[in-house]
């Protein structure tokens, strides 16, 4: 939902191109683990290319990640416990810049009318976790390509799942829109920024290429985001009201073409 969030690993497997404004890295999942458990507890992977966050910024409530070397992470302890009003914590890895902490070799920032495609493959695995959560890719949006100061455009939310209740902020202002090769009911709120959410009706835990330009492309239709703004980060996470324990992020990849 709408938030304010603030927020040394070796053998690491890494496949980046970077040609004609295309950044890819791919992170698979490793046994050897670290372990995350302050609230703003952060860990740079592959050389600072991505970013995994605990980011527990709703509630004071416990909470721990195990992070794999090659940048999977799980959610190893959990004591939120939230029933009503914005999520506790939003558990993710990212690429791009996260409130003025930017990874190196992204291609973000990117004016918004720049960008051919935004594709993404994210696996998750939810069978062990109960609980209020959601499974969802959160972009920012900058107004201007200073992207190392909190976001002031929107916020673009795709839910792939959710447990609980869980629900986006704001109003459900279309049903059944098809896009990205599935179907979606949309949520918008004006708050600091233009937040805008499409909940996945059938929910799953694998996207493979889906292509995040869709979803920008449908928000400017409604004239939620500019074209002139600039896509500052994608992050891909865990939204957590209660409980959660279980949720994991098993390999994450985000491929931006000018």
């Amino acid at each position: 939902m709408p938030s304010l969030r603030r927020y040394r690993l070796p053998s690491i497997i890494l496949a980046t191109a970077i040609a004609l404004g295309v950044t890819v890295v791919w992170l698979a999942p490793n046994a050897d683990a670290s372990e995350l458990c302050g609230r703003t507890d952060a860990i740079d992977i592959a050389g600072k290319r991505h970013v995994v966050m605990n980011n527990v910024w709703g509630a004071d409530t416990a909470q721990c990640l195990t992070v794999d070397q090659d940048g999977g992470f799980t959610v190893s302890h959990s004591e939120h416990d939230k029933r009503t009003g914005s999520a506790a914590a939003y558990p993710t890895i990212y690429q791009g810049c996260h409130w003025g902490n930017c990874t190196l070799d992204s291609g973000l920032p990117i004016k918004v009318r720049d960008i051919r495609a935004a594709r993404s493959s994210w696996r998750i695995d939810t069978a062990d976790a109960d609980g209020r959560w959601n499974a969802t890719y959160d972009l920012w949006f900058h107004t201007s390509a200073d992207v190392r100061r909190s976001p002031d455009g929107a916020e673009l939310m795709v839910w792939l799942d959710r447990a609980g209740g869980a629900r986006p902020a704001g109003t459900l202002v279309a049903r059944d829109v098809a896009l990205a090769g599935a179907v979606w009911d949309v949520y918008y709120a004006d708050w600091h920024w233009n937040y805008i959410a499409y909940v996945r009706v059938d929910p799953t835990d694998r996207v493979d290429d889906v292509e995040l330009a869709a979803f920008t492309r449908d928000a400017i239709g409604r004239g939620y985001l500019d074209r002139d703004w600039y896509l500052s980060g994608v992050e891909a996470g865990f939204e957590i009201w209660r409980n959660g324990t279980g949720l994991a992020s098993n390999s994450f990849r985000v491929e931006v073409t000018s």
